[in-house]
This record gives C-alpha cells, structure tokens and sequence, in this order.
C-alpha cells in the first residue's frame, strides 16, 4: 500500500508528465491525438460541478505563491526535457519535477491534496478563478 506522501508524490508526478507531454518528442498524430484528450479531460473537468472549497484569503495568497513556484519548475523541467532523448533520462528527470513541484507547494505552507482542490475548484468556480488570477498578476 502506497503511504499518503507517496500517493501525493505519484499524483502531482503523474499531473507533472501531463503538463510535461512526457518530455520526448512524439510523431505529430500522437501530439494531435493527445491535444485531443487533454481538451476533452479539460472540459470534462469544466462540467463538473465545483467542489466545495472554503478558502480563505490567505490560503489564496499561499496557493498563489505555490502555482508560481510551481510553474517555475515546470518550466525548469520542460526546457531540460526537451533536450533529453533517452526515456530513462527523461523518467528520471519527470520524477525529479514532481518532487520539487511537492516542494514547492509546501514550502508555501499548503499540502499538496489542498493545492490541488483550490486548483480543481478555480477551474469551474469564475469567482474563485478570478481572486486567483489578481493575486497572480500582482506576484509578477
């Protein structure tokens, strides 16, 4: 059985390599055929219905923090990705991400399982996507 940290790990390492697209250069049908999925699981996600988060201003502000900390390191990754050709390399280095990614989440003072629910719920709650976004546009 998988201890809670480590399911955390694997799941912010599995969201990793969906926003990493795997690191390896692919045919252009499979980058076609996966835009393709990623836009039906992202409206998949839109019709669901908001989960129920209370998130106070200052947990905003953490989470804020933790998405530009974390797209920092997405970033780092994806340019070393995509100069990686051995699959091995590239496991490695997508493993790496999620790591510092759970890093950096909670070096903002959130757990990663209360990232991830203000993150689902701004993705359908406008209101709640929208304090998120001021608070983004005033960190850069």
């Amino acid at each position: 059985m998988f201890s809670t940290k480590s399911s955390i790990v694997l799941s912010l390492a599995a969201a990793a390599m969906l926003i990493l697209g795997f690191g390896l250069k692919v045919q252009a049908q499979q980058e076609y055929q996966q835009e393709g999925q990623q836009q039906q699981y992202q409206q998949e996600m839109m019709q669901q219905q908001a989960p129920e988060v209370d998130v106070s201003d200052a947990e905003l502000d953490q989470v804020a923090d933790a998405y530009q900390a974390v797209t920092e390191v997405r970033e780092r990754f994806q340019q070393e990705l995509g100069e990686v050709s051995d699959p091995e390399k590239a496991q490695e280095l997508q493993q790496q991400a999620g790591e510092e990614m759970v890093e950096a989440v909670e070096a903002q003072g959130l757990d990663v399982q209360t990232y991830n629910q203000v993150m689902e719920a701004a993705q359908v709650d406008e209101e709640l996507r929208n304090q998120l976004l001021e608070r983004l546009e005033g960190i850069q």
